[in-house]
């Protein structure tokens, strides 16, 4: 994961969504699994439809419950038919508490296909999906699919075993998953528009589809 700090400024809060019922409580900071989900707070998840590993790695600005400005990394790595789930409440301070209503937060995106071998290509088949106030989404939680087709694939890192999130919110942590991807593994470039509306629910509009785009992928 690079150090993409040229980024768009986010009014209070990270990422972006998907789940189904039965998410993972996949989160992890610095490689221990510190972000178990909460019943009411909000959250977001990310589900690999396709056949091949997927690899989503997120970099948003974001404004911590006192007011704190911070900026907030997830390297994510979904096995096929997987997914991770991100309490975004309990990095930002609010812990239980659903986000405010009104949030909205452009997120920078980065994507890859990952297996074992590496070599060929294959399709990228992932959706995001937001919400609050329960444990896991229910059907008025509306996904966003996302798809790209062909995508070079890479060689899964061997300490990748199983779907993870990677979560950094400072120097320290992000040093620590830094060398885990390079921008040549990530060439599909994205964003998204995530807005917290009165109910708890989690609208997700992308902004820039999808497309190749090293220059963008190779800032540093």
């Amino acid at each position: 994961m690079k150090n993409k700090i040229g980024l768009l400024a986010i009014l209070a809060v990270v990422i972006v969504v998907v789940a189904v019922s039965g998410c993972n409580d996949n989160t992890q900071t610095n490689g221990t699994n510190a972000n178990a989900i909460n019943d009411k707070s909000t959250k977001v998840a990310i589900f690999n439809n396709g056949s091949t590993w997927a690899h989503v790695e997120m970099v948003a600005n974001a404004t911590y419950k006192n007011g704190t400005n911070m900026t907030v990394w997830a390297d994510t790595f979904i096995k096929p038919n997987g997914n991770v789930t991100i309490d975004l409440s309990q990095i930002l301070g609010y812990g239980n508490e659903p986000l405010p209503a009104g949030t909205t937060i452009r997120v920078q995106s980065w994507k890859g296909l990952f297996n074992a071998t590496g070599g060929g290509q294959g399709m990228l088949n992932i959706s995001f999906q937001g919400w609050s106030n329960n444990r896991y989404p229910t059907a008025n939680d509306k996904l966003t699919n996302v798809t790209y087709n062909p995508l070079s694939i890479s060689t899964l890192p061997a300490n990748i075993t199983d779907s993870i999130a990677y979560i950094a919110t400072h120097q320290t942590e992000l040093d620590k998953i830094h060398p885990i991807d390079t921008s040549d593994q990530e060439p599909l470039y994205e964003e998204e528009l995530i807005v917290v509306n009165a109910d708890g629910t989690v609208t997700i509009t992308v902004t820039r589809i999808p497309e190749l785009c090293r220059a963008i992928a190779s800032i540093v």
